[in-house]
């Protein structure tokens, strides 16, 4: 295990630990350890680059530019300054951060995306419902099915708001 993986493992473990057990899941602490395990992994974390005022996404995940991007919700046109969270970008947060575990799991940050759960469909199912999977099939009707497979994994992970979930995994898989 490399030393950042020691670090980041031993930084969640401690969170893990500290945190009272009453405190809600996907808290903005826990969102802020989830966008500080991205930058672990060298991949850039931005908000509200000017590229989000020209493509129709509240963010993505781009392995061969190293790079994150959160557009968020509330932003200005006209500025590239973060502002106020909303669920919204915080579920936009999770939703590419699990595109980058799935970029992990051949052992490379190569652009090559693998599934994390052994049944992403299933899992789409039980979180999202018939229904949300069906929507999300709609959205990426042009892609390949194994995108459709990959973004219907990554929409349940985003729903599941478990941001130490997936520091844990960005620690398991990335390094």
């Amino acid at each position: 295990m490399n030393f950042k993986a020691l670090a980041l493992a031993v930084a969640t473990t401690t969170s893990i630990i500290a945190a009272p057990a009453a405190e809600a899941r996907g808290t903005y602490a826990e969102h802020t350890q989830l966008g500080n395990a991205v930058k672990s992994t060298g991949v850039v974390l931005k908000f509200n680059p000017m590229e989000c005022n020209q493509k129709d996404a509240m963010g993505w995940y781009w392995s061969y530019g190293n790079e994150m991007v959160i557009c968020q919700e509330n932003r200005s046109r006209y500025s590239t300054a973060e502002v106020q969270w909303t669920e919204e970008d915080l579920d936009t947060l999770r939703h590419e951060a699990q595109h980058l575990v799935q970029d992990c799991m051949n052992g490379e940050l190569d652009g090559v995306l693998g599934a994390v759960y052994q049944e992403p469909v299933s899992l789409g199912k039980q979180v999202l419902g018939e229904e949300g999977v069906q929507r999300v099939l709609e959205v990426y009707s042009e892609a390949s099915d194994h995108i459709k497979v990959m973004e219907i994994e990554a929409f349940s992970v985003a729903r599941m708001n478990d941001p130490l979930e997936q520091v844990a995994d960005i620690a398991n898989f990335c390094f």
